[in-house]
Parts: structure tokens; sequence; C-alpha cells
């Protein structure tokens, strides 16, 4: 490199257009980025005693013929959410459970799956998801 190429500096020029409500935007040389997605201590925390609210109202109010089976399915919805990745078509087997099974308990069910705690850990999983997630709540509500 010649000394004068050295002291060169880049020039540039930036537009940026549109939505930008969840985007970022980073400029410059030698910048370091950190994203936390997901759901804040006091969040999870929220979101867990949404769950064991579920899974009490299940116990209580679950035929007893059916008591053990719906406290299985509880816990797979709760697996099927709380997760890296969750699953739409799980969280679709447990509604449909529930209103086939124990429709008594379907509405507090569906209550926990439209939190919007859930509607947040689902974002968190990227569009493709939370689109089948809001596609599987919609047939399912």
């Amino acid at each position: 490199m010649m000394p004068d190429e050295e002291k060169q500096t880049s020039k540039y020029n930036i537009q940026i257009s549109g939505d930008l409500n969840q985007s970022q935007v980073v400029m410059g040389d030698y910048n370091t980025v950190s994203q936390m997605v997901g759901l804040s201590p006091e969040e999870a925390a929220e979101l867990r005693a949404a769950f064991a609210e579920m899974r009490s109202a299940v116990a209580e109010k679950a035929p007893p013929d059916k008591r053990d089976a719906a406290l299985s399915e509880a816990a797979e919805l709760e697996a099927a959410i709380v997760t890296d990745r969750p699953q739409p078509s799980r969280v679709r087997e447990a509604l449909s459970w529930f209103r086939d099974n124990a429709p008594e308990l379907a509405g507090a069910v569906l209550s926990v799956v439209v939190n919007p705690l859930v509607g947040k850990v689902v974002e968190g999983a990227g569009k493709a998801i939370a689109d089948q997630f809001r596609e599987v709540v919609a047939e399912e509500a």
C-alpha cells in the first residue's frame, strides 16, 4: 500500500426508509451488535405463573377419567410453546384435544395460548413460526 492510500478514508451515503419499528441499523467500522430476544426475567416468571394456573385449573376441573390425559396435554402444550422453536402443530393438537375431550377447560387453555407473553415468545422464533401459530389460534379459537 502506498502511504496516501493508508490515509484515505471511506465515505458513505446511506439512506434508510420504510417501517423501522422492529429493525436495527448499525453503521460504521468495527461495530458489534448484541441483541437479546425473548422475555425479561419478570415476563418469564409471569408466563410460568400463567402455565401453573392453567395446570391447576386442569387438575381441578378435568373429568376424573380424563385428568391424567388432560394434565399430559397441558404439559405438552407448555413444552410446545416454551422452547426456542415453538411447535404450532403440537399447539393445534392440544387445543383440539381439550375442545374434544374436556370442553369445560378449552377456554382456560386457550387463554394461556393467546397470552401476549406467548405471542412474544413465538415472535422471537421468527416470522414463519409466528404466522403458523396465529393461523392455528385463529382456527382453534
